[in-house]
C-alpha cells in the first residue's frame, strides 16, 4: 500500500513500462469514444455530465493524495498548472455551455499531449498520483474528441485567438504568482528546456511558440477536413 501513496516513488522515465502503459490507456480511451460515437451523437448533456464527474473526481483524488501525505503546498498543489486549469474549464463548461470554452479546452489542452510524450515529475501507472495524472491529462484531450461526436465541435480560427487570450492571462497570472508562493507553475522558473535562455526571451518563446502551435494545429485540422471532403465528393 505504501508504494501506491509514497511520494518518494521514482518518477516515470520516457520509454519505461509506465510510460507506454499511459500511452496505451490513452489510445484505448480514444478508441472507446470512437466506437461509441453513434451512441453519444446528440447527447452533449450526457457527455458534459460524464466529464464533470470525471473532473471533480480527479480533483478529489489528487488533493486526497496530498492530504494523506501531509504534502499540500501552495508551491505545487494549487490548480494552476496549465492542465489543471483546463480541467476547471471542463467543470465550468457543464454549467455555462459556451463554444469559446470548448475552443479553449481544445487548444490549451494540447499541452496535455506533451505531458504524455515527455512526462515530467509523473508517478508510475500503479501510483495514486499516477492515476490522478492520467485522469487529468486524458480528460484534457478526450473532452474535445467526445464533444466533436456529441455536439459537432470543430476547432476554429476564432477559437485559436480566444484560447490564446485565455492563455496569455493565465501565463502572466502564474508568472506573478510563482514568486509569491515559491511555485513553478507552467515551469516558468525550473524549466524542462532552455535552461540558459534569458527570462525575457524565454517568455517571448513561450508566448510566440504557443500561438504558432495553436495556428499550426488549426491548419492541420483544416487540411484534414479539406482532404476528407474532396475524397467524399464523387469525381474528385
Amino acid at each position: 500500500m505504501d508504494r501506491v501513496i509514497n511520494p518518494a516513488e521514482p518518477f516515470v522515465e520516457p520509454g519505461d513500462v509506465s510510460y507506454f502503459a499511459y500511452l496505451v490507456l490513452l489510445t484505448l480511451c480514444f478508441y472507446v469514444i470512437y466506437r461509441m460515437r453513434s451512441r453519444i451523437s446528440g447527447n452533449a448533456q450526457k457527455v458534459l455530465f460524464v466529464f464533470l464527474i470525471i473532473s471533480i473526481g480527479q480533483r478529489i483524488l489528487i488533493n486526497t493524495w496530498y492530504l494523506i501525505n501531509d504534502d499540500y503546498s501552495l508551491a505545487y498543489s494549487l490548480p494552476f498548472q496549465i492542465c489543471r486549469v483546463v480541467i476547471w474549464l471542463i467543470i465550468i463548461q457543464y454549467f455555462v455551455r459556451k463554444d469559446f470554452l470548448n475552443q479553449a479546452i481544445f487548444y490549451i489542452g494540447l499541452f496535455a499531449y506533451a505531458a504524455f510524450i515527455y512526462p515530467i515529475g509523473i508517478h508510475p501507472v500503479w501510483h495514486m498520483a499516477g492515476w490522478a495524472f492520467f485522469i487529468l491529462h486524458a480528460a484534457n484531450v478526450l473532452f474535445p474528441f467526445a464533444m466533436h461526436y456529441a455536439a459537432g465541435f470543430v476547432p476554429s480560427l476564432k477559437g485559436v485567438f480566444q484560447a490564446y487570450l485565455i492563455f496569455i492571462a493565465y501565463f502572466f497570472f502564474v508568472y506573478f504568482l510563482n514568486p509569491v508562493v515559491g511555485g513553478n507553475y507552467f515551469f516558468i522558473n525550473n524549466r524542462p528546456f532552455f535552461h540558459e535562455m534569458g527570462e525575457g526571451l524565454y517568455i517571448t518563446v513561450n508566448l510566440a511558440g504557443t500561438l504558432i502551435g495553436f495556428l499550426a494545429v488549426y491548419a492541420i485540422i483544416r487540411a484534414v477536413i479539406h482532404i476528407r471532403r474532396r475524397s467524399a465528393t464523387p469525381g474528385t
